[in-house]
């Protein structure tokens, strides 16, 4: 049997196969994956090298095997090759991921997996000098690629390290403390985004001990653009509002960093403490007591919050969380410890229920005005600080016909507990 004969070319191809792929990939990135329409004949050709790189590296070195199975050089150092081929398609398997080893997401595993395969090349190179088949000019072209090849390995892992310290993974520890967050916050996934966005996205998870015995565990994404670095945000109002328009310099400050992907979760974490239910059903339950009590019947009914308009929601959030951090409130960096009544004193929630108003009875007049006289007669402190939206149903001068009005009043208290204004607003009869 006429013996084998190495080809160094063949043994190149997985190298090769990767370095198109990072190449094509790398311009494919940079250009927010537009260059894909152009270089997918590259992606395929890179793929098609690399399996046919895998499928000749087990191939030949088997053969080189058999062929001199009494030439113990070659049994050991060809033993060596497919235990260190085997390694590299294992290590090709671990980090594929829908397509081959790339050098942003499967650098070390890519460096790993360019080593193993440039020692199988030498290895090869070594074997061609010892066999003698080093002296014809096919075995002077193929020494000259391998290391050629090596080379060009060696030098693209060099140069894309600088690349590779580009998209590190950002300081996010420093990035949380530095907003007045105490808690543990860890990188548990990234992965890059060309369609959503052309950057990095991380995925986090934040734990934080709170004053209260609370343990708070948020799983946040944090999305960075690939050129600039910028922290992408995906906040916005439907009613088109610029919310930081109605914010005042340090809420607009503070609002411009909760804003980003990785810290929204702070703009409804006081949704997290454990008393908020019972919290809202008290003033609630508060609400109904009075007015009820006032007329000596059940008048009211379908008690919920509102957050209209949502603007308005938000600047309460941020006043209020910049009122606490001046106060040394650390929790959630002060967005924890915000109260309904908080929200309603800023205006930020509205206390919406139903009257029926059929219900008073008035010899003269209309019960829309007598609800409102009484109203006003309360003592201060008789309602918490907000703005109550009430739809009223009444019969109106005693007509037999029933008419029903939808109305809007909102009573806004003042800092001394006193009715500050009255409006009453029908939206539509029937």
């Amino acid at each position: 049997m006429k013996p084998y004969k190495i080809d160094i070319t063949r043994l190149s191809l997985i190298l090769i196969g990767y370095l198109i792929f990072n190449r094509v990939y790398s311009i494919t990135y940079d250009s927010g994956g537009f260059a894909f329409i152009l270089m997918w004949p590259a992606f395929l050709l890179s793929y098609a090298v690399i399996v046919l790189g895998n499928i000749f590296i087990f191939r030949d070195i088997s053969k080189l095997k058999a062929s001199f199975e009494d030439n113990e050089l070659i049994q050991k150092t060809c033993t060596i090759q497919l235990v260190l081929a085997t390694i590299g398609f294992f290590m090709q398997i671990l980090g594929f991921k829908g397509a081959p080893l790339n050098y942003i997401d499967n650098y070390p595993v890519l460096v790993c997996a360019s080593i193993v395969y440039s020692i199988i090349l030498l290895i090869g190179i070594y074997q061609t000098i010892k066999l003698g088949q080093g002296k014809d000019n096919s075995a002077i072209f193929g020494f000259i690629f391998g290391g050629m090849i090596i080379f060009l390995t060696s030098l693209a892992l060099v140069l894309i390290t600088s690349p590779s310290i580009k998209y590190t993974t950002p300081s996010f520890a420093e990035e949380f403390q530095s907003l007045g967050l105490k808690g543990k916050v860890e990188v548990v996934d990234k992965h890059r985004e060309i369609e959503a966005f052309y950057g990095t996205a991380y995925k986090l998870t934040y734990t934080e001990n709170l004053s209260d015995g609370t343990i708070l565990k948020e799983t946040t994404t944090a999305k960075i653009h690939g050129k600039d670095g910028e922290h992408l945000s995906n906040f916005f109002l439907l009613s088109g509002t610029d919310l930081e328009t109605l914010l005042n310099d340090k809420e607009k400050a503070l609002f411009h960093t909760v804003k980003q992907d990785e810290f929204s979760f702070l703009l409804d974490v006081y949704k997290e403490r454990p008393n908020l239910q019972q919290e809202e059903d008290s003033i609630k339950n508060a609400t109904a007591e009075k007015i009820d009590k006032l007329f000596a019947t059940p008048i009211t009914s379908s008690f919920k919050f509102g957050k209209y308009p949502i603007e308005n929601y938000y600047v309460a959030i941020m006043a209020q969380a910049v009122r606490n951090r001046e106060k040394g409130d650390s929790d959630a960096a002060g967005f924890y410890n915000i109260t309904t009544k908080d929200l309603m004193k800023n205006k930020g929630l509205t206390l919406d229920f139903d009257c029926d108003l059929t219900k008073i009875k008035v010899e003269n007049g209309s019960p829309l005005y007598a609800f409102k006289e009484r109203i006003l007669s309360l003592p201060k402190n008789s309602f918490s600080d907000g703005i109550y939206n009430m739809s009223c149903s009444y019969d109106e001068n005693g007509i037999k016909r029933k008419l029903l009005a939808h109305l809007l009043l909102k009573m806004v208290w003042d800092t001394l507990k006193r009715m500050k204004s009255w409006e009453i607003k029908p939206i539509s009869y029937f």
